[in-house]
């Protein structure tokens, strides 16, 4: 029923979280020694204009998502796509480092920020029933990028260089995926999104007739929070924690697909043989995720949140110890499992506590 009733909407946000991959530390993984020899860069210089770029994407990240609570699904994700394609054009283009640096924040900006934002609110904005097992389908994205994206640079690398390559992703987003998603969405506004604001205004309504109702009793109270804003979130001392739990998988994933080719070598691998052990990670990913979507549904997010950490930090164990191929294949088993279950958890559980209205 759940497909049935919101296949639709569904599949644009795996879609969504499919193709942010362009602006994912997996993608620039993967042209990462060529980048460095094409522009004469170390590792260490390249690794630092990346952690600005995606730091200075994260600042500004939380004023243009903001957007997304005020424009229409269409226009926001059109405007995304734009602004991806402009930084596939931007990194082909690369020649200096302040080009370079534009394109890795253009691209983390709209690829791995905005994408995943419209992607991750609008699936927990517009459900209510079955949220989790929603989210997991959607977050499917994520863990399919890792079985097609690698194999597929690996596989056209001979044929075109990397310039080239970026040059076809940013045409592939502008003609392909803008005219798509804009055919896709062409009643989203007048359907759903109109129902979801005719209930908001409901339960709004409701909330504020019941605190009327007790205040003519003599018991004064306040009508229930049900849609907190960005100054309300701040002043909630769970977000806090939510945030130290969420900045495992992002801040260790990062480090791992940025530098795979360097972990490969460690382990005495290439860069492809690093990348088999990528079905194992996508395969834990979709598993944990769609048990997890369940899981959420009938007993909450706490089970979630308990075990994502030590289930993924028992991954990074293993792979700092990881000697060959099997090690590596249990250490990213292990880091998937953590990964599906965080994946699927922060959503659900952010609409749960803060609302859906200023989700983004």
């Amino acid at each position: 029923s759940l497909i049935k009733n919101h296949g639709g909407l569904i599949a644009i946000c795996f879609l969504l979280l499919f193709f942010s991959v362009f602006g994912q530390s997996l993608f620039f993984g993967l042209y990462l020694p060529d980048i460095q020899a094409d522009l004469d860069l170390t590792k260490t210089s390249l690794g630092l204009l990346y952690a600005c770029a995606t730091v200075l994407s994260s600042i500004v990240v939380i004023y243009s998502a903001k957007k997304l609570d005020v424009w229409p699904l269409r226009i926001f994700v059109a405007f995304t796509l734009v602004g991806l394609a402009v930084g596939c054009f931007a990194m082909s283009l690369s020649y200096t480092l302040p080009g370079l640096f534009l394109a890795f924040f253009l691209l983390r900006h709209f690829g791995q920020g905005l994408m995943t934002i419209s992607s991750n609110a609008t699936i927990n904005r517009y459900l209510t029933e079955n949220r989790g097992k929603a989210t997991a389908l959607r977050g499917l994205g994520a863990p399919l990028q890792l079985v097609v994206f690698p194999f597929l640079v690996y596989a056209i690398a001979d044929y075109i260089d990397w310039r080239t390559a970026w040059l076809y992703y940013g045409a592939f987003i502008l003609l392909v995926l803008l005219p798509s998603f804009w055919y896709f969405l062409k009643s989203h506004q007048r359907t759903t999104h109109a129902k979801w604001a005719a209930d908001m205004k409901q339960a709004e309504a409701d909330a504020k007739a019941a605190a009327d109702a007790q205040a003519e009793n003599g018991k004064p109270v306040k009508a229930a929070l049900l849609n907190w804003s960005v100054a309300d979130v701040l002043k909630d001392w769970r977000i806090y924690g939510l945030i130290a739990i969420s900045f495992i998988s992002p801040f260790t994933g990062t480090v791992i697909f940025f530098y795979q080719a360097d972990v490969a070598a460690s382990l005495d691998l290439t860069p492809l043989g690093f990348a088999t052990a990528f079905p194992f990670l996508t395969i834990a990913m979709v598993l944990s995720s769609l048990g997890t979507g369940g899981v959420i549904d009938s007993y909450g997010e706490k089970p979630a949140l308990v075990s994502y950490p030590i289930i993924y930090g028992l991954g990074l164990f293993v792979l700092t110890q990881s000697v060959n191929v099997l090690t590596l294949y249990a250490a990213m088993t292990l880091i998937g499992i953590g990964s599906g279950i965080m994946m699927t958890t922060g959503g659900p559980l952010l609409a749960n506590l803060y609302g859906t209205k200023y989700l983004s």
